[in-house]
């Protein structure tokens, strides 16, 4: 008998070891939902646009819309964050907003708290669907795409399955941000690559956001490419707690120089 017992204990525990392995990870759609009344009503300043992708329906699309703006910016957050996240995107959101441009920040999927980059990568089709959705909205002929952290993982993602010679240029703040002994999914060819970039980090950021920044720096130095640039924000971490003032003012100063 107890070694039936202990048999039986055994293929329940190797089951629900398997089961753990092989389940599939989707994004959380009750976090989203929290996420969502948590921010819902803190929104005065633009409309909430309900889209859908090949893969989901209902996700928001935060937009201030300017017709007679010149360019239209899309800004991606990042891990499991929200459009209106304080430090870096709504700094940001709301510079653009002052400034006239048309602006729209896009909730990327989310998982529950405290999941990994790697179980995040396994997201990445959700977050590729996504952003070809807000872009066929949007409809820009001149359209430039900044991503934050994991939103920049997330860009980096659908950039290597789309022509973004179709961009007007794209910023990455953070990118590279993966978790201990974790590796990027992704990474660009920029010697392909001919719109103009902006890379931005951190004087204290995350080592491997400083490693991507050196990878990024060599390789515009092989383009010699006038307007791509990589800059170190003096101070700061990779979440901009006290540097936002500084980091809109230099996203907006490259913008100028375009």
């Amino acid at each position: 008998m107890n070694l039936y017992l202990k048999l039986s204990c055994s293929l329940i525990l190797v089951f629900f070891i398997l089961t753990d392995i092989y389940a599939e990870i989707i994004p959380s759609k009750i976090r989203e939902e929290n996420i969502n009344s948590q921010i819902i009503e803190y929104i005065f300043d633009a409309d909430i646009i309900k889209i859908s992708s090949d893969l989901e329906n209902n996700f928001n699309l935060i937009a201030n819309e300017n017709s007679e703006s010149k360019y239209s910016i899309l800004l991606l957050h990042g891990r499991g964050l929200y459009p209106t996240e304080p430090n870096v995107i709504d700094p940001l959101r709301i510079s653009f907003v002052e400034e006239g441009i048309d602006t729209y920040s896009l909730q990327l999927p989310v998982l529950d708290k405290g999941k990994s980059y790697d179980e995040y990568k396994q997201i990445f089709e959700y977050s590729d669907a996504r952003i070809t959705s807000a872009i066929k909205l949007i409809q820009s002929n001149k359209l430039i795409i900044i991503a934050h952290s994991c939103g920049a993982h997330m860009f980096i993602s659908w950039a290597k399955k789309n022509n973004i010679k179709n961009l007007s240029g794209f910023i990455l703040i953070g990118a590279g941000a993966v978790d201990k002994n974790q590796k990027m999914a992704d990474e660009l060819d920029y010697d392909g690559i001919s719109i103009p970039i902006l890379n931005i980090y951190g004087e204290y950021d995350h080592g491997s956001v400083k490693d991507y920044a050196s990878i990024f720096n060599n390789a515009i130095k092989d383009k010699n490419d006038y307007f791509s640039k990589n800059i170190e924000i003096q101070g700061s971490d990779h979440n901009y707690l006290n540097e936002s003032n500084l980091l809109v003012d230099i996203v907006n100063s490259w913008l100028k120089s375009l």
